[in-house]
């Protein structure tokens, strides 16, 4: 439960910015309507514009982390990960190191696309690019929206340094239900596995 809360806080701190610009508008065309449109004194107009705007604001606030926060603790729960509030961050970003010497990034790169599709969880549902150290994905999830994968793999002296990026298939989201966390979590775990240390 502890998790939950601390989670929608974090929620609520990353939609505040957009809550204000919705009381700022709210409050700003009601005004222009009041004194524009009825006339109204300005105190009068200013007060009302500022109260429809705060509570507009505030409803933002109040309505949309909660149907994230709930679909962030299925999707953490789905994944057997506890809920965290790094997860209403994006884009998620892993990040694994290992000894390989005598591997190439494209062998690398390969192992790593073969780890995951084999694990089948999370489900890949399209591979867009492999090559050279660079795998690109689309990962689907049971509750969140789908979410894209890079997995960048560099080697430098025998070794491997895999950084592993998330985040939602739609590039205007700045919430996605915890989606690209739990996926980032996940493929850490298969990323290293293709890592191994030799």
């Amino acid at each position: 439960m502890r998790s939950t809360v601390m989670y929608w806080s974090a929620v609520v701190r990353r939609v505040a910015p957009a809550a204000g610009l919705v009381a700022l508008v709210v409050g700003g065309a009601m005004l222009a309507v009041l004194l524009v449109g009825d006339g109204a004194p300005v105190a009068s107009a200013l007060g009302q514009s500022t109260l429809a705007g705060l509570i507009c604001g505030v409803a933002f606030l109040l309505v949309v982390p909660v149907p994230d926060t709930v679909a962030a603790a299925r999707t953490a729960s789905h994944y057997g990960l506890p809920l965290e509030p790094a997860a209403a961050r994006l884009p998620a970003v892993r990040r694994v190191v290992a000894d390989t010497p005598g591997i190439t990034a494209f062998q690398l790169a390969d192992s790593a696309l073969h780890t995951i599709t084999k694990a089948q969880t999370p489900v890949v549902a399209e591979v867009l690019e492999l090559g050279h150290g660079k795998v690109s994905l689309i990962c689907g999830t049971p509750y969140g929206p789908q979410v894209q994968v890079s997995i960048d793999i560099a080697v430098t002296d025998g070794r491997a340094v895999a950084v592993i990026t998330c985040r939602p298939t739609t590039s205007w989201k700045r919430l996605d239900g915890g989606a690209s966390w739990a996926i980032a979590g996940a493929l850490e775990h298969h990323v290293r596995a293709a890592l191994p240390e030799r």
